[in-house]
This record gives structure tokens, C-alpha cells and sequence, in this order.
């Protein structure tokens, strides 16, 4: 059984406890996997990249003067 700081206080907290005595900080917590990370970034890009290409394409759109066509008047 070591001593470790506990991570929020830093109280010294045995490493077969769960959580910190004194603040209840969770010693032992479930670590998060990195798929979650990955389908955070995937959803992020899916949502985010066609939003930031429809305004560039309206912008550029919105720059470029439109031609009038010539009436022919007799």
C-alpha cells in the first residue's frame, strides 16, 4: 500500500482507495477510451467542415459582380 498526492487537495491518499478521504475526489476513475475522442472529432468535422464551405462559397459568390444582359431596344 503507497501514498500517493491526491490530484484536487493533494492530501496523501492510500492507492487502494477509491477516493480521496478528504475531498472525495475519485482516485480510481473509469479512463475515458480514445474512440471517444475519435467520433467527437469525426461528428465535429462532418458538422463543421460543409458549414465553414457554404459560407466560403457565399462569400466568393457574393464578390463577383453579376453580368446584366443587354436589353435591345428599337
Amino acid at each position: 500500500m503507497a501514498l500517493e498526492p491526491c490530484k484536487v487537495c493533494g492530501s496523501l491518499t492510500s492507492t487502494n482507495d477509491e477516493i480521496c478521504m478528504i475531498c472525495g475526489y475519485p482516485a480510481k476513475g473509469r479512463p475515458k477510451t480514445i474512440w471517444l475522442k475519435w467520433i467527437a472529432l469525426i461528428l465535429a468535422l462532418a458538422i463543421g467542415l460543409p458549414l465553414i464551405i457554404v459560407t466560403f462559397q457565399n462569400l466568393v459568390s457574393s464578390e463577383t459582380p453579376i453580368q446584366s444582359v443587354p436589353s435591345d431596344s428599337k
